[in-house]
Formats: structure tokens, C-alpha cells, sequence
């Protein structure tokens, strides 16, 4: 009688024991958890920043004199002509894939205002294909959107001037 006691003694404070193990360690995973998606989201602002930069500083895109070059600039001249290429030729889009990825890159002039205010420069929206109403569409699909903003300088090389602008960069995760 008294070794079954004991061994009743033994199995309750096993059953305790794991009971608490358990709930601790679901806390400890939903910890873990909130700190990789944490992590996850700064990876991601990171990623978009250096896609900034990487587009900021394009020499297919610079304003250039001689030797000089501006910082923050753009010569409109040769981001229309860019522009121009990624719309009609799928190749130089797959070659600007491996720089930018999954993003949208858009360039809008502020000042002076002008008729062709905003121009998309490069656009690869992740999508899939999905059949909705027996008909096959083509979905946007992606979890998240960061948008970065950057005010930069253009250059029209016809007229001599120059106009402010803002770089968007909008980044698919």
C-alpha cells in the first residue's frame, strides 16, 4: 500500500512537472516567434533601403559632367530611354532582376510640374495564376509592401535645368 502511495507521489509530480515544462515552453516559442518576425521585418526594410541606393546610384542613370558627378541625381533623358527598354524588352528586365528583385520603381516630378509627372522605371510585382470563376487570372501575390521615398534631383539635359523629384521604391515581400 504504502509503495503505491509513493508511486501515485512520483506520477503526480511527473505530471506537474511536464504540465509547467510545456506551458514554458510555449512561451518560449511564441517569444521566439515575435523575434524572427521581428527580425524578418528589419531584413526587409534593409533589403528595400539598399534597393534605394542600388537605383539611386545606377550610372546608366547619372548625372555625370566630365568627371563630376551629382549625388542624388537622375538625367530624365536617360531614365525615359531606360524606362523605355524595360517596357519593351523582357530581357533587360531578367537582367535588372538580380539588382532589384521583386520591386516597383516609380519617379516623380514635384517641381516644376509637368505633364509626364510620374514614370514607371522598373515593375516586377510578384503574382500567380489563379482560376477564379472557371476563368485563369493573373494575381498579385505577396505578404507585405514596403515603400521607400527619396527626394532627388533631375536633370533635362535639353533645356539645362533642373527639377526636384521624388524616387519611390516599393518592395514586394
Amino acid at each position: 500500500m504504502r509503495g503505491q502511495v509513493k508511486m501515485f507521489e512520483t506520477v503526480g509530480v511527473l505530471v506537474v512537472f511536464f504540465f509547467l515544462l510545456g506551458i514554458g515552453s510555449l512561451f518560449y516559442f511564441g517569444a521566439q516567434r515575435t523575434s524572427l518576425a521581428r527580425e524578418q521585418v528589419v531584413a526587409a526594410e534593409q533589403q528595400a533601403f539598399q534597393i534605394v541606393l542600388k537605383a539611386l546610384y545606377l550610372p546608366e542613370l547619372d548625372c555625370s559632367f566630365l568627371v563630376t558627378q551629382k549625388d542624388n541625381c537622375i538625367d530624365k533623358l536617360k531614365m525615359e530611354q531606360l524606362a523605355k527598354l524595360m517596357a519593351q524588352n523582357d530581357n533587360a528586365k531578367q537582367d535588372y532582376f538580380a539588382q532589384f528583385g521583386f520591386a516597383k520603381i516609380t519617379v516623380g516630378q514635384k517641381y516644376p510640374v509637368s505633364d509626364e509627372s510620374e514614370l514607371v522605371l522598373y515593375s516586377n510585382v510578384p503574382s500567380e495564376i489563379r482560376t477564379v470563376g472557371g476563368v485563369e487570372r493573373e494575381v498579385e501575390s505577396f505578404t507585405s509592401r514596403l515603400v521607400t521615398q527619396s527626394p532627388i534631383l533631375l536633370y533635362d539635359a535639353i533645356r539645362d535645368e533642373y527639377g526636384f523629384g521624388v524616387i519611390e521604391v516599393s518592395v514586394y515581400v
